[in-house]
C-alpha cells in the first residue's frame, strides 16, 4: 500500500488542527503555510475532511477548521480512508471479480490478511499521537498564523481624518 500525496496532506492538515484548532477555528490558509500544502490543495481536502465528520470548517474572516469530534476518538484509518479510500495492498483482495485466477489464487488470502493487519494498525493509532503534548497556554500563542498577518506592523494610533470634501455634480446642460 502506498499512501498518496493527498493522504499525506490530509494527515498533516488533521494534525495542525487537532494541534491548534480545539477551541477556536484555525484558518485553512495558515493551516497550508504552517505546513507546506498547497492552498487550493488544503482547501478541497478540508471539505472533504469535513464530509466525513473529521472537522468542522467556517468561512469567513474569522473562519476555518476545528476538529468536529474529540482526537481521541480519530484513527489514522480515518484520515487515509478520506485521502485515498479503503487501505488495500492488492485489488484483488478487495474485488471478487478483478482477477481471472480467482479461483485458483494462492496468494489471494495473503493480500487479505495483510489488508487486515494494516487496518487494523492504521486503526490502533490516534490522532492525539500525532499531536505534541502542550500546555493550554502554550498552544494558544503558537497558534500557526498567514504570512500576511505576520508581517503586519504593529497598528499606529489612529489621526484624525478630515471630512471628504464634497465634489460637485456635474450640470447637464444643453447643447
Amino acid at each position: 500500500m502506498e499512501i498518496t500525496r493527498r493522504t499525506d496532506y490530509a494527515v498533516r492538515i488533521m494534525r495542525c488542527v487537532a494541534e491548534y484548532g480545539v477551541e477556536s477555528p484555525v484558518s485553512v490558509r495558515a493551516i497550508s503555510e504552517a505546513d507546506n500544502v498547497p492552498y487550493q490543495f488544503a482547501r478541497r481536502i478540508s471539505y472533504d475532511l469535513a464530509g466525513a465528520g473529521l472537522i468542522k470548517v467556517t468561512r469567513g474572516a474569522r473562519g476555518g477548521a476545528m476538529l468536529a469530534k474529540p482526537a481521541e476518538k480519530i484513527t489514522l484509518y480515518d484520515i487515509v480512508k478520506v485521502g485515498q479510500g479503503d487501505p488495500i495492498c492488492s485489488r484483488c483482495s478487495l474485488a471478487e471479480q478483478w482477477c481471472e485466477h480467482e479461483n485458483e489464487c494462492m496468494v489471494r488470502d495473503a493480500w487479505k490478511k495483510l489488508d487486515k493487519i494494516v487496518s487494523d494498525y492504521l486503526k490502533s493509532v490516534k490522532l492525539t499521537s500525532l499531536v505534541p503534548k502542550r500546555s493550554k497556554s502554550k498552544s494558544a500563542a503558537a497558534k500557526p498564523t498567514t504570512k500576511k498577518a505576520a508581517a503586519k506592523p504593529a497598528a499606529k494610533p489612529a489621526a484624525k481624518k478630515k471630512p471628504a470634501a464634497k465634489v460637485p455634480a456635474k450640470s447637464k446642460a444643453r447643447k
